[in-house]
């Protein structure tokens, strides 16, 4: 089946990500691309750990509510198409080009490898993003990152119905979504 331009912005617009499962690539939201265990197509398996750890650290079901595809998705559409924050925060595009050289810095700073979920390094590695520049740090600034990273994972994790579920808050969208995520 060919897919088309016009295929992948009424998709992403929907929220669908496209994500390579089983050999094949499907359309499928974030939750599903990350509970299948579908491989990143642009962030590299270390950025990839990265991100869902510091999503998770950020808003606990932001990993297993699919942060990491949600991220690199959209860090592959047309900057016209995302719906990164970065979008909103008038960052130009590429974003890649903010992610990848703070991601490194993570791991050549804390390790190539992120702590596991619920590690107590994750509180000091949160302190030294949200204050100054970590000594060593190369790219956006520091706080800037966080920032840009803690919306969109909060924005995954708790923004959609079952998000909002999560927190034990009534769901009352002035216009429903098309779909759930």
């Amino acid at each position: 089946m060919a897919i088309t331009r016009r295929d992948v912005l009424g998709r992403s617009a929907a929220g669908l990500v496209l994500a390579s499962a089983g050999g094949g690539l499907s359309w499928m939201s974030a939750a599903e691309a990350q509970a299948r265990g579908a491989a990143p197509r642009t962030l590299t398996a270390g950025e990839a750990a990265w991100i869902g750890g510091l999503g998770e650290a950020i808003a606990p079901p932001a990993r297993a509510a699919g942060l990491v595809h949600y991220l690199d998705h959209h860090l592959a559409v047309p900057p016209a198409d995302s719906l990164l924050v970065l979008r909103y925060l008038d960052v130009a595009p590429p974003y890649l080009d903010f992610y990848r050289p703070a991601l490194a810095s993570l791991a050549r700073l804390n390790g190539a490898a992120p702590p596991p979920a619920g590690d107590p390094r994750w509180a000091a590695i949160l302190a030294g993003l949200a204050g100054p520049d970590p000594a060593g740090w190369q790219g956006p600034p520091a706080g800037f990152f966080l920032f840009a990273l803690r919306l969109d994972a909060i924005d995954i994790a708790y923004g959609t119905k079952a998000g909002f579920a999560r927190l034990g808050v009534d769901y009352l969208g002035h216009i429903e979504p098309e779909t759930d995520w």
